[in-house]
């Protein structure tokens, strides 16, 4: 790696946060930070928003955004050691890049959006710190979502005939693509979830240009599927992260939020109040994630959410909103427009 793209992005302050104490549990809701604060560290550009995070399992993330200012779309790119410090990235020569997804698996981070009038599909890979352009599958326009699970990878695009979104599945990280199946039950709405738990199961939360949500599930790669019911108050459904049938996600109830759970693939869920407007949801195991937003003042807000306690962590140097949240197995990362934040994924 050159070292002229190297540069200290304040490492001591994600050391400091490492020896951080227990939490202070409580029986339910929020509980004030028993941890010492965690530091934001400004993006290489202020002009470029940043907009997904990834991590892979060994703790490497991969942060990245575009902008659509000035002549042309731009691209920026940025990734952090598993010690919390944050390099410049070089991102692939494209036209008008837009990327709008990320999914990491045990070393790499397929990154999904597009191109004018075309698929875009990158791979991050982090023991070369490389991002590769990848063959995406044929006749898209658009990808809205990706999910990968080790080598087993799940993307949906927009078609470039028809309205129908398309599920393509792959089974080596992203390097060919199965045929695309359509999506029988998704004519004009935008993909907000998918995740799949194993090769073929997968669930997809959807909204629709009116705002009715819903939530499917397949068994079988897509050639069926089956409508979930939800609650009533549910008007989205994000950051879904299934294994197996187990599944965890960020659910919108009107003005609030909740972290809810299944253990049937979706049949019956549980429920966690967030005190705090919550935008992405991310989790080292199904009972213990962070959950990244705003607070009433409009500034950043992150918490930990272990089985049913929420624990807000003080934030500084984070003005802005955290629009994204994505863990390893041991360091997370949270981003805002500008703004990034390592994260010890234990206290």
């Amino acid at each position: 790696m050159r070292s002229d793209v190297r540069r200290a992005r304040w490492p001591w302050r994600f050391v400091a946060a490492l020896g951080v104490g227990a939490l202070l549990l409580a029986s339910c809701g929020s509980s004030p930070s028993s941890e010492p604060a965690l530091h934001g560290t400004p993006a290489f550009s202020i002009s470029v928003p940043l907009s997904n995070v990834g991590c892979t399992r060994n703790d490497v993330c991969v942060a990245v955004g575009t902008s659509a200012s000035g002549v042309s779309p731009s691209a920026l790119g940025e990734y952090s050691t598993p010690s919390g410090r944050w390099l410049r990235l070089t991102l692939p020569t494209s036209s008008a890049p837009v990327i709008d997804t990320a999914a990491c698996s045990s070393t790499t981070c397929l990154l999904g959006g597009s191109g004018p009038g075309v698929d875009l599909v990158w791979r991050f890979n982090a023991t070369g710190d490389t991002v590769d352009p990848l063959t995406a599958p044929s006749n898209g326009i658009g990808v809205q979502a990706i999910s990968c699970n080790d080598l087993n990878c799940a993307l949906i695009d927009t078609g470039m005939q028809g309205d129908l979104p398309r599920l393509s599945l792959s089974s080596d990280g992203g390097d060919s693509w199965s045929q695309t199946t359509a999506i029988p039950w998704g004519k004009g709405v935008a993909v907000t979830a998918l995740s799949c738990g194993s090769a073929l199961h997968c669930a997809v939360g959807t909204l629709s240009a009116t705002h009715q949500f819903s939530l499917h599930v397949t068994l079988d790669g897509g050639a069926t599927w089956t409508a979930r019911s939800t609650p009533d108050d549910w008007t989205s459904l994000r950051s879904l992260r299934c294994d197996a049938r187990r599944c965890v996600a960020l659910a919108s109830e009107g003005e609030t939020s909740a972290l809810v759970r299944t253990n049937n693939f979706g049949k019956t869920w549980s429920s966690v109040a967030l005190a705090d407007h919550a935008n992405a949801l991310a989790c080292t195991s199904l009972s213990s994630c962070l959950v990244v937003g705003q607070n009433a003042a409009g500034s950043g807000w992150l918490a930990r959410v272990v089985d049913k306690v929420v624990t807000s962590v003080k934030l500084r140097y984070v003005p802005t909103p955290l629009v994204d949240v994505a863990c390893g197995s041991k360091v997370c990362a949270a981003i805002g427009v500008t703004t990034l934040v390592s994260v010890p994924s234990t206290p």
